[in-house]
């Protein structure tokens, strides 16, 4: 009998066992079923983001990709690829963009049951969009001038929307680097400001403003592109800063755009020697050289993962740049990244040819071999397709992607991207960034009347958008009587070519266009010395519009007055009254000149960023000439405090013992989190595990509960032993 009633209670042991497992295996959510069922080629791809820029013919002539062609749709049915990131040259025009994307999406789709593509882009506003017929606003650090969130909120909320018209679903945005070092020469005015603060501020609001229109943000470029002097798409630059130097400035902004809900980030191609000491011999140069934070399992895993809480999806810059590129192995960085714990590579190659995407083939093969040997560690495969996966889910792409409604869509794009009425809007929020600096008796606003006003500038299509900025001032009623406004190109002339130029002028505008350093002590800048000095001696007035970077600001003090713009983008053509269907256009150089003459568009702005006083050779010094929150109006007088010398934290390294990451101390998380090695922290606080063979186990609610009915099982079973024990 006593056995007979044991067998009983083991019986229903097991039931209650079968039914604990039960909530494990249901729970298991559409990203985990799928990388179940993934081999590991599949795997592989779906952690590539290719390009498709251009294609090239038999006699080898390159074009650009409007249109999806027969080897780019064959690729995409036979791997499932993170997605495809999209540039200007396959967004000709709005209609055609909208098709471009339905086309990838059937191709990727016709591979069978799998999630959608991400299809992303570069859409950062000002210097950066891609969208060649979208509306370009003025750009992150006119934003940063203008320093109203809602304003950055808005801008983000109608370049969002115009992305998902076009069927983007993932924007390369925003870029919350803070430029940090005015000889910057690849951030500069993407960057909102020299302030981690503002930066941050910023950047949360277009994070927000980007999930609010369906779009996924992506944070970049981590740690931080804005100390830096060389730009990685041509070489490799190094910032040589402790952690704790970081964390004081270039992490703040991406620590509050996670708190914001950024779902990915992009990482930099820049060594950080005093974090990372791991080192390569490179390829190009023989020598030894500090491994980038893009192959970083110290910075990836480490400190952006580990100490910062950080749990979405990681994305490459492009893999095809110099910095990776011409200095390691291209099988070398892909096993680096990925261990480091990176999930997505971005462009890792060449596609402008069919030899190219057929390339393709042998690198996924390849990579999926270095798995199957543990070259590249499996859990960190598994763990960042599963986090691709997830993005996917959450961002409803596991649902069949319906390509029933393109006409529709195409529709809906056309009477969307670059409208009249965002046009508008974009010239009232761009005239808000114009920065007033320098003004010496009231130079501006140029109100006399009967004067004659010369604008030189670099280039000669940028006379349309000073004519565009006439004939709205004409329009508006806000030229002076009798003035006249001739707009010229210095572009290759000498000295000796411009001065007949200004003859007659009462008034010359001069647009400096400077990109880096080197233009401070360039022959331009020297001209635009002499052409003060000649306007001066006949009573004339000097002024500067700067539209690039605008630390040029401080090496023009000869000029009466200074505005600063922001973006060096012109315009195609004057677009009047047809806004509709042309491309896009930079707002920022008519509007400068606008405000020179509109007394009622007075500047109200402040400089976002420092700008320093330059020495006898045109270098930049610690002194500031013109603070970060200076700027002038029409009603207000020059200040006439001294420059002061800054006290910015320090540039300079620290000692510090190893670039390991146990040596690492913590920035507060946005979630408990260790290594990515370990656990991942999904969106409903369960934990997952990934071993080497792709099992995924998942669930810790479901756990919780199968232990606690198993509690419940065995006091069961120990109630019924004991009662029939004593009976």
């Amino acid at each position: 009998m006593k056995t007979r009633r044991i067998a009983v209670a083991l019986m229903i042991l097991l039931v209650l066992l079968s039914m604990a497992v039960v909530p494990v295996a249901a729970e298991q959510s559409k990203a985990e079923q799928y990388l179940n069922s993934m081999t590991t080629e599949q795997k592989i791809a779906q952690m590539l983001m290719p390009a498709f820029r251009y294609k090239t013919d038999d006699e080898g002539n390159k074009t650009n990709v409007t249109e999806i062609t027969d080897d780019i749709a064959a690729t995409l049915q036979k791997h499932p690829y993170a997605g495809v990131i999209l540039f200007a040259q396959n967004t000709a025009t709005n209609a055609g963009t909208t098709r471009l994307v339905d086309a990838l999406q059937k191709a990727n789709a016709a591979g069978g049951d799998r999630p959608q593509l991400l299809i992303t882009t570069d859409q950062e506003g000002g210097n950066v969009t891609r969208l060649t017929q979208g509306t370009m606003m003025p750009g992150n650090m006119a934003l940063g001038a203008i320093n109203d969130v809602s304003v950055t909120k808005e801008v983000a909320t109608m370049m969002g929307k115009e992305l998902t018209a076009i069927g983007i679903n993932a924007d390369f945005a925003p870029d919350v680097d803070v430029n940090s070092n005015p000889a910057n020469p690849v951030i500069g005015v993407r960057s909102f400001s020299d302030d981690a603060q503002t930066v941050a501020q910023h950047g949360s609001a277009f994070v927000d403003a980007l999930n609010s229109t369906g779009v996924i943000s992506t944070l970049k470029h981590f740690p931080g592109h804005g100390d830096t002097d060389t730009d990685s798409h041509t070489g490799l630059p190094c910032i040589n800063k402790t952690y704790e130097q970081l964390k004081q400035n270039e992490l703040i902004p991406f620590q509050e755009c996670i708190k914001a809900g950024s779902q990915m980030i992009m990482t930099a191609h820049i060594v950080y020697p005093q974090i990372e000491t791991g080192t390569y011999i490179s390829k190009l140069t023989g020598e030894k050289i500090n491994i980038p934070a893009t192959l970083s399992e110290t910075i990836i895993t480490g400190i952006l993962r580990g100490d910062m809480g950080y749990d979405g999806v990681v994305t490459t810059d492009a893999m095809d740049m110099d910095a990776i590129a011409k200095h390691f192995d291209k099988y070398d960085a892909a096993k680096l990244a990925i261990n480091a714990g990176v999930d997505i590579l971005l462009m890792p190659v060449d596609t402008s040819t069919k030899e190219g995407i057929a390339e393709l083939d042998a690198y996924i093969a390849t990579l999926a071999q270095m798995a199957n040997s543990g070259e590249i560690k499996m859990e960190k495969i598994n763990a960042a397709v599963l986090r691709i996966l997830k993005l996917k889910e959450n961002n409803g792409l596991f649902n069949a992607y319906d390509g029933l409604c393109i006409e529709s869509r195409v529709q809906n794009a056309v009477d969307t991207v670059g409208t009249k009425a965002s046009h508008d809007r974009e010239w009232e929020i761009t005239k808000k960034a114009m920065t007033l600096v320098k003004n010496d008796d009231k130079t501006l606003p140029l109100t006399t009347p009967n004067q004659k006003t010369v604008v030189l500038v670099p280039y000669d299509d940028e006379t349309i958008p000073m004519n565009y900025a006439v004939r709205k001032l004409t329009e508006d009623g806000k030229l002076p009587d009798g003035a006249v406004v001739e707009a010229v190109s210095y572009y290759h002339k000498t000295l000796d070519d411009v001065l007949p130029m200004i003859e007659g002028a009462d008034n010359v505008v001069f647009m400096s266009e400077v990109y880096n350093a080197k233009g401070l002590k360039d022959d331009i800048a020297a001209m635009a010395d002499t052409l003060a000095d000649t306007i001066h001696e006949k009573g004339g007035k000097f002024v500067v519009m700067s539209v690039s970077l605008p630390y040029d600001a401080a090496r023009f003090q000869k000029a009466d007055a200074i505005m600063i713009a922001y973006l060096a983008r012109s315009m195609p053509v004057d677009p009047g009254d047809k806004v509709k269907e042309m491309q896009q256009y930079g707002p920022n150089m008519p509007a400068a000149l606008y405000v020179m003459f509109s007394e009622d568009d007075a500047p109200t702005a402040k400089l976002p960023i420092n700008i320093p006083q330059l020495d006898n050779e045109y270098n930049f010094t610690d002194t500031v000439l013109y603070a970060r929150g200076f700027g002038l109006s029409y009603e207000t007088e020059e200040p006439t405090t001294e420059p002061q010398t800054t006290e910015t934290p320090s540039t300079q390294p620290e000692k510090t013992t190893e670039g390991t990451t146990a040596a690492l101390t913590t920035i507060a998380p946005v979630t408990d989190a260790t290594s990515a090695t370990q656990k991942t922290t999904t969106a409903n606080n369960s934990v997952t595990t990934t071993n080497g063979n792709g099992t995924v186990q998942t669930g810790e609610g479901s756990l919780i509960i199968a232990s606690a009915v198993m509690l419940i099982a065995f006091a069961g079973i120990a109630l019924y032993y004991i009662r029939y024990r004593k009976s």
